[in-house]
């Protein structure tokens, strides 16, 4: 003990102070986020729990001795969008007998409310340039890396805090970021088969809306007259497109230089700047999707042929699953009104940017982030009777746009959208990004400065799918699970297609057979490899969603009836 007197004990060194109180900073914080996550997981249990119990409905099987007993399936469709609505159209035209569950009070109550109505046949592609044009708008001072001139408009918008604290957005902008930045050798080919099932989507419902012994076209404000991109750059139309949006297409078009723009249409020359070019698809067509939507609903369930019942005010809480005969099954929905046993099912995922949210309650990943649209309407008959300054010629005639906003006119309604917000599932308009929406408005319409000032604006949740590539088809962990989602901003116009890919899925076909008969690679769009188990990921973002407070989202908070 002696040796030891008079020995002095060496200071701990500043750095290593700073590393240990930094270390325990990081584990008390990571041990405050674990606990926090497990007490908001325990109250979505919790909310899980008080379901009510009573059978909410139930399908009456056809007789046996029906002839069309051994063809007629059921069909439960969680979703009452333009996609779902189609969907159970398309199933009960085919004989087979729908319950569709939807959260609203009516259907296409949300994106489908927003859609701009453009009917294109072409699909924006997920690549290098649309990362580019994404991280320049989150983070302006890459335009320095990037090249480019300074954007007086800014179109996507992000929320850091909603975005970076949700371990789902973290996960599938990953997966955005690696098919941009290194797409798969086979990338090019789902663009192009995507396309293709675009062109056959598009064709189906414009045989609807021609059809003189149907009513649709009227009563959803089906435009035939064509779209015309504006540029207001210097261009060398030789070597360079007018359309300054990017991506694949099978549209027909023209450039427009000069006076030949106002003469196809006149509205552009009230803009405060002028277009230098544009590009005129004179086969464009356009239509409203909620009208389409709810047009369709009528149909269903007004026509005694098809088989079709809807639950309004209706949102799922939970789903159950068990082992089927091959793979898992999903059992019984149980949702705020009551339970449904699902049976001999086939239950259908159309919940648009929703679809992860049901995804989870069934331990699955799906890549789809909501991008959230702004969207007005104005009238013209109102505009019109207001100002008697104002001519019918002042106002959009066709669908009218640049790579910032999309004006469709459809009957008397014209309809401005703009906007890609990542800011999670909230569909309340942030201000300030509304009052740059109504700014930008007013440029291109300086005409109907005081409707566009004086217009609701809402917002929807474009449904987009991290790779840009629909997703239809069965889960493959499920016997009895279908997807139709996506692919982000033309979702609508791919409707009456998806519908019938999942009416003939549900009938028992292949997706080899449905390929040979609509010609394109319906397996293209599978969500094999893509909606995937992830368990704890899964209760990992339900926690994050349920902590969260300013979700505006009907499938959360639908009224019990």
């Amino acid at each position: 003990m002696a040796c030891l007197v008079g020995i002095k004990s060496k200071p701990i060194p500043m750095t290593s102070r700073i590393i240990s109180l930094g270390t325990k900073a990081v584990a008390i914080g990571g041990a405050g986020i674990c606990a926090t996550a497990l007490y908001r997981y325990q109250s979505v249990l919790q909310d899980e729990s008080e379901t009510p119990t009573n059978e909410l409905w139930s399908f009456s099987h056809p007789q046996p001795s029906s002839a069309t007993a051994a063809n007629k399936k059921q069909c439960i469709i969680i979703g009452g969008g333009v996609v779902g609505v189609t969907a159970a159209y398309k199933l009960a035209l085919k004989g087979h007998s729908v319950v569709l569950l939807e959260p609203n009070s009516a259907p296409g109550k949300e994106c489908s409310s927003c859609a701009a109505g453009g009917m294109q046949r072409s699909n924006p592609t997920v690549d290098k340039g649309t990362w580019i044009a994404v991280t320049k708008s989150f983070l302006p001072f890459t335009r320095y890396i990037f090249g480019g001139a300074h954007e007086p408009y800014q179109f996507f918008h992000i929320d850091w805090f909603q975005a970076l604290s949700d371990p789902f957005f973290l996960r599938w902008s990953t997966t955005f970021a690696k098919t941009s930045l290194f797409p798969s050798s086979d990338q090019h080919r789902l663009q192009m088969e995507q396309l293709s099932f675009t062109n056959y989507a598009v064709k189906d419902m414009v045989m609807m809306m021609k059809d003189t012994k149907d009513s649709m076209a009227k009563k959803s404000g089906f435009n035939p007259t064509g779209s015309l991109s504006l540029s207001y750059d210097v261009v060398d139309t030789k070597k360079k497109a007018a359309n300054p949006t990017h991506g694949n297409t099978l549209e027909p078009s023209k450039q427009l230089e000069g006076e030949e723009i106002t003469a196809v249409e006149h509205s552009v020359i009230n803009q405060e700047q002028k277009p230098t070019s544009a590009k005129f698809e004179f086969e464009t067509c356009a239509a409203s999707s909620e009208r389409f939507t709810e047009e369709l609903a009528s149909r269903c369930k007004n026509d005694p042929k098809l088989d079709v019942k809807f639950l309004y005010d209706t949102r799922v809480k939970a789903v159950s699953t068990g082992k089927g005969s091959q793979r898992r099954t999903v059992t019984q929905i149980q949702t705020n009104r009551g339970v449904i046993d699902v049976k001999d099912a086939q239950v259908l995922i159309a919940a648009g940017a929703w679809t992860p949210h049901i995804a989870a309650m069934m331990g699955l990943y799906a890549p789809v982030y909501p991008l959230k649209g702004y969207a007005m309407s104005i009238s013209a008959k109102e505009a019109l009777a207001s100002n008697a300054k104002l001519k019918p010629s002042d106002l959009p005639s066709r669908i009218v746009c640049d790579k910032y906003m999309f004006t469709s006119r459809l009957g008397d309604e014209v309809r401005i959208t703009s906007i890609g917000e990542f800011s999670g599932w909230s569909t309340s308009p942030t201000k300030g990004v509304e009052k740059e929406f109504r700014r930008e408005a007013v440029r291109q319409f300086p005409l109907l400065e005081s409707f566009i000032q004086n217009a609701k604006v809402k917002c929807g949740h474009r449904p987009y799918v991290s790779d840009g590539i629909l997703l239809l088809g069965r889960v493959q962990e499920f016997d009895n699970l279908l997807v139709s989602c996506g692919p982000g901003s033309n979702g609508w116009k791919l409707a009456m297609g998806s519908g019938s890919v999942v009416a003939e899925l549900v009938s028992g076909k292949t997706e080899d057979q449905i390929s040979e008969e609509l010609g394109f690679d319906a397996r293209s769009f599978s969500p094999a490899g893509r909606v995937v188990e992830s368990p704890i990921f899964a209760k990992l973002c339900r926690a994050r969603w349920g902590a969260s407070t300013g979700h505006e989202n009907s499938f959360l908070k639908a009224k019990s009836k």
